[in-house]
């Protein structure tokens, strides 16, 4: 069953001042004013954009270890939003081209297990009232009516293109959202509800990378660490193109895929000198998944050889990377979300071998400069 609690409040101030203009002596007569009206006030876009929550909170954690009613635990979500709204504009550096803030709107107090399917269908699935809420927020901070698993952050969607995060505690202790790091947790999954994927599934380490035994690192950013504090240029990019958009599903057609470049150039040369006929392996990386580590995957994925110019052509990028089963069937049956998260590429000159590691969040970049093709550069 679901308890539903409005939390509203409502301020109306009208302030009437009136200004008076007094003379000041014989010898200072009231001459009137020629100088021109002044230009009226330019308007201009608000510099800010604002989100809307819906929070759904089990009425365990409302009652216990959160506050202990209603009015409590509402005082303190408006705060965790407002931490979030802070930390969200403390880590832009200048990168974002607007300011954000998520206010808490409304919570729904729910009775029951998280994990219950009239629950869910409740939070995902019935209609939602898009001009009252932009985003739903589902907290479990006790695992009391038989849930299982470890907890964790997660952003998923349901119909009409909306967006739910959940922040669940695992078995053990209460989560206590409003002191410890979750403000953290939410703004590094509000930024999935703003089209930025996950960065943190591109660090591959070198043991894990059977091709060259190179280790791999994304850049600083909270969408690969969340206490980071830094919106990466990659992540800022995405943000700005969301702009203002609540629902992206629906205002963009394949926000993410549309990122990709038509093309990937790779450029050889030998001693300064363009060479043909080199030798080039494409190898795939993989996001990680249960028992296996983010990883290269040790079998190429392309095969090829440079051109009479030294280059190497990957074209209709978005379709590699994330490849039709029917057309290469040697990708492999483990690969989440249907996709290579980045391209190793490796080039053999006679004996000596070259290695590029091409991340999408590389290979997308050029679309936010307005160019079709990615291109690298490798040099013997």
């Amino acid at each position: 069953m679901i308890k539903i609690m409005n939390i509203a409040v409502l301020f109306t101030v009208w302030l009437l001042t009136i200004f008076s203009i007094h003379g000041c002596g014989k010898s200072s007569p009231v001459v009137p004013d020629t100088k021109p009206d002044p230009d009226p006030p330019v308007v201009t876009p608000t510099d800010e954009f604002e989100f809307k929550v819906l929070v759904y909170v089990d009425k365990a954690s409302v009652e216990g270890h959160l506050g202990g009613s209603e009015r409590i635990v509402s005082s303190r979500m408006a705060e965790l939003f407002r931490k979030v709204t802070n930390y969200w504009n403390e880590s832009s550096k200048g990168k974002l081209n607007k300011k954000y803030r998520y206010t808490f709107t409304d919570m729904k107090i729910y009775e029951g297990s998280s994990q219950s399917a009239a629950l869910r269908k409740v939070i995902y699935n019935d209609p939602i009232d898009f001009s009252k809420y932009d985003v739903t927020v589902f907290f479990d901070g006790i695992q009391d009516n038989g849930e299982t698993g470890n907890g964790g952050a997660a952003h998923g969607g349901g119909s009409d293109n909306r967006s739910v995060v959940t922040v669940f505690t695992g078995s053990g202790t209460p989560k206590d959202i409003f002191n410890d790091n979750t403000y953290r947790t939410l703004t590094h999954e509000l930024g999935h509800y703003r089209g930025v994927t996950d960065l943190y599934q591109y660090i591959i380490s070198a043991n894990d990378n059977p091709v060259s035994n190179q280790k791999f690192d994304p850049p600083i950013c909270i969408m690969n660490d969340a206490a980071s504090g830094l919106w990466s240029d990659y992540a800022a990019a995405c943000i700005n193109r969301a702009g203002s958009s609540k629902q992206i599903g629906k205002d963009f057609t394949d926000f993410f895929g549309s990122m990709y470049p038509k093309n990937i150039e790779i450029n050889v040369t030998v001693n300064g000198v363009s060479k043909r006929g080199l030798d080039v392996k494409i190898y795939g990386s993989r996001a990680g998944a249960s028992g296996r580590n983010r990883d290269i995957y040790p079998t190429a994925f392309l095969t090829g050889q440079t051109g009479s110019d030294g280059k190497y052509m990957m074209r209709d990028t978005k379709n590699l990377f994330i490849p039709d089963k029917g057309k290469f069937p040697n990708i492999p049956q483990d690969l989440p979300y249907g996709r290579w998260f980045g391209f190793l590429v490796e080039v053999s000159s006679g004996t000596t071998k070259k290695y590029a590691w091409l991340p999408e969040y590389e290979i997308q970049m050029p679309f936010f400069e307005g160019k079709d093709t990615y291109t690298a550069n490798i040099a013997f």
